[in-house]
């Protein structure tokens, strides 16, 4: 089966599933520019996710316990008090709030995977799990109302660089350059399958335009 990614968001404990988009969850079977999980990325990180602390998390390891880095360090205390074990994902999984649902792009997805979960309730399922967070009452309320969105500039605010894939080179490993491949998998990934992003710990948003004083990096390197 291999290894599968989500967008998890630690400081407001939420994450977005390519599979919902019907995409694959594999950690390169989204890293097209156009596809449409990355889309919903760009718009969390310019809104909903707006100075938040994200990573492409991996479902079969657990991160490093690293108090220097935020990131590693909040989901070692979030998952020292998760009781039930397992992988960090399976304390995300349990505990976070799945938010692919805001986007009308889910809905041929989502909205399904909501109607098992009332019938999981109806029929008083013990393992019921309300991976969308929704209100029982009103379950679609909200829901399939933003859209995706690309920005021409990915930010890291902590180190006060960025990209773009219209000026900055993304290159393969052999030196070639790719005109369709988006880093920030690579940047953010983390799992057993991939080696740890140089981005995680940091924060990272999306712009119309590079900030003064940013620095725009002239290439950036893919794993492949």
């Amino acid at each position: 089966m291999g290894e599968y990614f989500d967008w998890v968001n630690v400081d407001k404990r939420e994450f977005i599933s390519p599979s919902d988009f019907d995409y694959g969850n594999k950690f390169h079977e989204t890293v097209h520019k156009n596809s449409v999980p990355l889309l919903v990325l760009h718009s969390l990180l310019a809104e909903r996710w707006a100075g938040d602390h994200i990573l492409f998390l991996g479902d079969e390891c657990n991160v490093p316990d690293e108090p220097s880095n935020y990131v590693y360090r909040i989901l070692t205390e979030q998952y020292n008090a998760y009781p039930d074990g397992g992988y960090t994902w399976d304390m995300v999984f349990d505990t976070y709030r799945n938010v692919s649902g805001f986007f009308k792009e889910s809905e041929s997805v989502v909205r399904p995977e909501i109607g098992y979960y009332l019938e999981d309730l109806r029929n008083h399922e013990e393992n019921a799990h309300n991976e969308y967070g929704v209100n029982v009452d009103h379950p679609y309320e909200g829901l399939f109302t933003m859209t995706g969105k690309r920005y021409p500039y990915v930010l890291n605010h902590t180190k006060r660089i960025g990209y773009s894939l219209e000026e900055t080179k993304i290159l393969y490993l052999d030196h070639m350059e790719s005109d369709y491949a988006d880093p920030l998998t690579i940047l953010l990934g983390f799992g057993q399958s991939c080696d740890p992003g140089i981005w995680i710990g940091d924060i990272i948003g999306v712009a119309e335009r590079i900030p003064e004083g940013y620095a725009l990096l002239n290439e950036i390197f893919l794993d492949w």
